[in-house]
């Protein structure tokens, strides 16, 4: 597929109304998502075991509901994101401040060609040839979030880019989400700053779909296979996530044998503890 050049005059006017609207984009891939209503999730290169399972689950929430999904292609974050949504069959843009014959990093270009051949879409406001430089991975994210109608924020340092995105997203009107940061962790301080500051607060998908009527659409669900023994567990989660004590209360089973059952099935990803402490699936 060959590099398309697109000329402000003819791009959505999503990115043409935003302060400081590139003069032109040069593109490869599906150009009718420039069209599409998407959605961004962001967040650190550093990205920890906790900020991997939440980018994965939010994600696959937006992956199921066909909403594509947009990030940067950095490593961390924006590759579990970008990642994601091609494991579910969703489309995703990249936008790079690096020109698209330069990708970077240089780790991510079988990244760059399975979101290209998965159609999905890769854009960047510089040359071909242009190589990626600090000042313009700030500047690029605010074609990020002028192509979303929000944004999600998975984990942040203090004043890092992730920041200077959520910024973008305000000045452009868009509503900025966050998760929970863990307090015990560098990249947990910028996204809990966030939240001081007037991010949503965000744990599950429906923190996302009630501000965006378009995307709250049902989606049936494909259930897993679950081993007979953790099916009382799934049965209840079912229902929305649930304490401990719940969890005791509605399967009558003794502590010591729901402990060990709740251990196996976080060991096998088929549940997992939020913020709050408590329990729910990661897949149905």
């Amino acid at each position: 597929m060959k590099i398309v050049e697109i000329l402000n005059k003819d791009m959505p006017e999503k990115l043409r109304i935003i302060k400081n609207s590139p003069a032109k984009l040069y593109a490869i891939g599906n150009l009718e998502l420039l069209n599409k209503k998407s959605f961004a999730i962001v967040g650190t290169r550093k990205i920890t075991e906790y900020g991997i399972k939440n980018c994965k689950i939010f994600a696959e929430e937006l992956s199921l509901r066909n909403i594509p999904i947009v990030s940067g292609m950095a490593i961390g974050t924006d590759t579990v994101a970008h990642k994601t949504a091609l494991e579910n069959m969703n489309e995703t843009i990249a936008v790079l401040g690096s020109g698209l014959k330069e990708i970077f990093p240089k780790e991510n270009l079988t990244l760059f060609e399975q979101i290209v051949e998965n159609r999905g879409l890769v854009i960047s406001e510089y040359e071909e040839n242009c190589k990626a430089s600090k000042e313009k991975f700030p500047k690029r994210n605010r074609i990020i979030t002028a192509l979303s109608e929000g944004i999600l924020v998975i984990e942040a340092g203090y004043r890092s880019g992730t920041s200077i995105t959520a910024k973008h997203a305000k000045e452009q009107g868009k509503k900025v989400f966050a998760i929970p940061g863990r307090t015990d962790c560098n990249v947990g301080i910028g996204v809990n700053e966030l939240i001081k500051r007037g991010a949503i607060l965000t744990t599950n998908i429906e923190d996302i779909l009630k501000y965006y009527p378009e995307f709250a659409q049902k989606v049936k669900r494909v259930k897993k296979n679950y081993n007979k023994k953790y099916e009382k567990i799934v049965n209840i989660l079912e229902e929305g996530e649930k304490s401990m004590q719940e969890l005791i209360n509605l399967s009558n089973m003794k502590v010591y044998e729901l402990f060990e059952l709740i251990t196996n099935m976080e060991i096998e990803n088929i549940i997992f503890k939020n913020y709050f402490g408590k329990y729910a699936l990661v897949k149905l």
